[in-house]
């Protein structure tokens, strides 16, 4: 994980924290005993609620500046958007390549 870098000093007691709960969360620690389904409760400062543009919100908040840096790759291997559905990925892709201009290849 690397999301430290570039954090101001600022911010990085709620980076680590959230970096200590996204770590739990890929062990299997949150939620409880489960089968494989398990009801984790994500943090309210992490949810993007009350926004008719949350994936747009989203996508902001992850790749700031998307335009004036679309050609520096280190940029985006720095930075990803999860999704646990192939359905959702394709959506934040579209919504994604919609905002670069020209046309779609």
């Amino acid at each position: 994980m690397r999301l430290t870098v570039e954090c101001q000093s600022s911010n990085l007691k709620d980076t680590i924290r959230f970096a200590g709960w996204l770590l739990e969360l890929g062990e299997g620690k949150l939620g409880g005993d489960n089968d494989g389904n398990a009801i984790i409760e994500i943090p309210d400062d992490l949810l993007i609620r009350d926004s008719s543009y949350a994936l747009s919100d989203l996508i902001d908040f992850v790749y700031p500046r998307l335009l004036e840096k679309c050609n520096d790759i280190s940029y985006f291997q720095e930075r990803a958007i999860l999704a646990h559905l192939n359905e959702v990925v394709e959506e934040i892709n579209d919504r994604f390549l919609s905002m670069f201009p020209g046309e779609k290849v």
